[in-house]
């Protein structure tokens, strides 16, 4: 695959190419030496909501991980069969809401 500075552009508008020609303000070493750079910087935003996933990710895993009794499982098939078990909608908002 021929990677070209054009096809770098369009996937990275904020993309900024620096050469000898037009460097960056840290492109010269100090041993008089240049080099061509190639600097990528993310979007804050983006890196803030790749957080936010993570900790609600780490929360909902952790509340997976919790155990269930046999009896309280038998309990609940035994009112789910005859009909009885109530849905708790204020225990179903609060665990989609992380409250």
């Amino acid at each position: 695959m021929k990677i070209t500075t054009n096809n770098v552009m369009k996937s990275y508008p904020d993309l900024r190419v620096h050469t000898k020609e037009n460097p960056a303000p840290s492109a010269a070493s100090n041993d008089g030496h240049s080099f061509d750079a190639l600097i990528i910087q993310s979007n804050p935003r983006q890196i803030e909501e790749h957080t936010f996933a993570e900790s609600v990710s780490r929360q909902l895993s952790s509340g997976m991980s919790e155990t269930v009794s046999a009896e309280k499982v038998q309990d609940l098939k035994k009112k789910v069969a005859e009909h009885t078990y109530q849905v708790d909608a204020y225990a179903i908002a609060s665990k989609i809401l992380l409250v």
